[in-house]
């Protein structure tokens, strides 16, 4: 027992140094993930509810382009086209908050778009540096199948970053377009990235809340047979 005592006391200096990291690399997803919703909300139209996402989810090339096309002009312009191909209909009045929006400039709206993308970067490293650390926290404290299956969810944090730059870079390229459209083969291309991005991270979220029960369940074990 005693051999071991200096072992634990590394493992829980390593311990605290691990949960800094993870602290400061939760902080940084904060802040820059508050910047871009703060960007976000500034090209929230009444045809444009969710922003940026409403552009992640246009349901295809046309209704990407519309989403491009109400930023650079107004919801009204594009409201026969949005319902000649299947797009998602206007909120209906816009609210207050989305008023103030449809009264910018076009291009103050282009603008901001862009910059949510560029502020998006930031977001997506930190996010992706975050959820590697706290699925390798979680696979480390596991064993067995549950182990092998954070050790896989380790890989899918920074491919979810990598999936998201992917998506970004081809959303910059939709803003680049402007009138023209993505194209069929671009909006592929983004679509996808979205369709990769979420679903990893949705992977990842579902291996965390399995792996924080798991976890619970056991820490609560050795009290319950005390008692």
């Amino acid at each position: 027992m005693s051999s071991a005592t200096p072992e634990r006391a590394a493992q829980r200096a390593a311990g605290m140094t691990s949960v800094v990291r993870l602290i400061a690399a939760l902080l940084l997803t904060a802040v820059t993930g508050a910047f871009v919703l703060a960007t976000n909300r500034d090209i929230q139209m009444s045809c444009t509810p969710h922003g940026m996402l409403s552009l992640q989810f246009a349901g295809s090339a046309e209704c990407a382009r519309l989403v491009v096309q109400s930023w650079a002009g107004q919801c009204a312009d594009t409201e026969a086209q949005r319902a000649l191909h299947g797009c998602a209909p206007a909120t209906g009045s816009p609210d207050a908050a989305q008023q103030r929006v449809e009264a910018r400039p076009p291009g103050a709206r282009l603008h901001t778009a862009r910059q949510t993308l560029w502020a998006d970067f930031a977001f997506m490293t930190a996010y992706s540096i975050f959820l590697w650390m706290l699925c390798t926290r979680a696979a480390a404290a596991l064993s067995g199948a549950p182990r092998r299956v954070g050790q896989a969810a380790i890989y899918a944090a920074p491919l979810a970053g990598l999936a998201d730059v992917s998506e970004n870079a081809a959303h910059l390229m939709f803003l680049a377009a402007g009138a023209d459209g993505p194209g069929q083969a671009l909006f592929a291309w983004a679509h996808y990235s979205v369709l990769l991005k979420w679903g990893l991270i949705s992977l990842i979220a579902a291996f965390l809340a399995a792996a924080a029960l798991r976890l619970l369940v056991r820490w609560a074990r050795p009290t319950e047979e005390r008692r």
